[in-house]
């Protein structure tokens, strides 16, 4: 069986890893990413590293049940989120406020709400899409440029 490069990348030191990944992402494209930042990260503590992973499986559960709550009811799902963001309680809400909420998840359901079938706003989403896309820092000048 023939060496690969990954056998051989195992054994290096961190300060060539680095190196090597500086020039492997190079190699994409000609992107630039300094030797620096690859021998920082390699230093980051594992604890760092796992506490990314941790929060990631904690996540998990929160949208399995969120799923559930929508496919048994989309509407009292949709009221309680409403409840939640306007702090009103079920134990002091007012008449005005229960219409209010039938009122809502009425619009919520028309053609003509931008946000129709969704839960959060449309331009949440876009901008979720935007910055997992190309990043926070591309994000944040095209607004900068939109406000000069």
């Amino acid at each position: 069986m023939t060496n690969t490069f990954c056998d051989d990348f195992r054994a290096m030191t961190a300060e060539r890893m680095a190196g090597s990944m500086e020039d492997m992402t190079y190699a994409y494209e000609q992107t630039r990413v300094p030797k620096a930042h690859y021998r920082k990260m390699l230093a980051t503590g594992i604890e760092q590293v796992m506490e990314a992973s941790v929060e990631i499986n904690l996540i998990q559960p929160y949208i399995s049940i969120i799923k559930q709550m929508i496919n048994e009811n989309p509407k009292s799902f949709y009221k309680a989120l409403l409840c939640i963001d306007a702090k009103v309680t079920m134990t002091t809400i007012r008449t005005s406020e229960w219409e209010a909420l039938e009122d809502m998840w009425q619009s919520h359901q028309s053609k003509d709400d931008p946000n129709h079938g969704g839960h959060l706003p449309k331009a949440t989403i876009d901008t979720f899409k935007d910055i997992a896309k190309h990043g926070l820092d591309q994000l944040s000048n095209e607004l900068d440029d939109k406000q000069k």
